[in-house]
């Protein structure tokens, strides 16, 4: 199954090709011994962080990503699209463009949070992994997952300065960092509880995918498309005109 896999929930504007083996062609014998239980390869992806130009980035890296692979916008089965959390105007153009290639191209489209694709992209897991991304207004949005996965709490908006005592109200003791907004929590939080090192992590995409696979392999109608904001946008409808002479 061939997928294209897009964010858009940071500066970091993410197009990439994964392939999304069956289950029984990760058990194929000619498969090397440690790549039979991995469920998606990442054939191409392209990257790009410019925070205000979404819109005109994500279709050529879309397409640069799939020229990489030799393969064309008809060749896909399927497209997964990462939800956030994260600003509004970034977030409608990745999942307005999926739907879009979607409905043209007459496949399914997932979307799964991008905070879950970040936490797949990262393993193994030896204490608890907290995801951090840049929410902007001095704030970071944030999601922790235990050691299986799982996620604990989150995604939430917070001030860097309340998260060492998010993590105690928790029980959170020891954790991992990973995310691009990770380094806005440096001299925060106490060095005893992270874990020494930086957490190195897997093409985005391969973890969007991976993240999708259950609903893509079993064929499961996809969820709706729901960004995950947070928070209302800076740019609202203006009210009704006062007059100034008070009536």
């Amino acid at each position: 199954m061939l997928v294209l896999a897009l964010d858009t929930s940071t500066p970091t504007v993410t197009a990439g090709v994964v392939s999304l083996r069956q289950p029984h062609e990760m058990l194929a014998p000619d498969q090397p011994p440690g790549e039979r239980s991995r469920p998606i390869v990442v054939l191409a992806e392209h990257t790009v962080t410019d925070p205000y130009a979404h819109a005109e980035r994500l279709m050529p890296l879309a397409r640069a990503a799939l020229a990489d692979c030799e393969h064309q916008l008809p060749d896909l089965d399927a497209i997964v699209v990462g939800l956030g959390p994260g600003p509004f105007t970034g977030l409608r153009v990745g999942i307005a463009t999926a739907a879009a290639l979607g409905d043209a191209l007459d496949i399914p489209v997932h979307g799964v949070p991008s905070h879950d694709a970040l936490a797949r992209c990262v393993g193994p897991l030896a204490d608890v992994l907290l995801v951090v991304t840049d929410a902007r207004r001095r704030e970071v949005y944030l999601s922790a997952y235990g050691r299986d996965g799982r996620r604990l709490f989150g995604p939430l908006v917070a001030r860097p300065a309340a998260v060492p005592e998010l993590l105690a109200g928790h029980g959170v003791a020891r954790a991992q960092l990973a995310g691009p907004g990770a380094p806005l929590l440096d001299g925060i939080i106490d060095p005893a509880i992270t874990r020494p090192g930086a957490v190195a992590g897997d093409p985005l995409s391969g973890g969007l995918v991976e993240r999708a696979a259950v609903a893509l392999l079993t064929g499961a109608v996809p969820g709706p498309l729901t960004p995950l904001y947070l928070r209302r946008p800076d740019a609202t409808e203006p009210g009704a005109r006062r007059s100034v002479l008070g009536r």
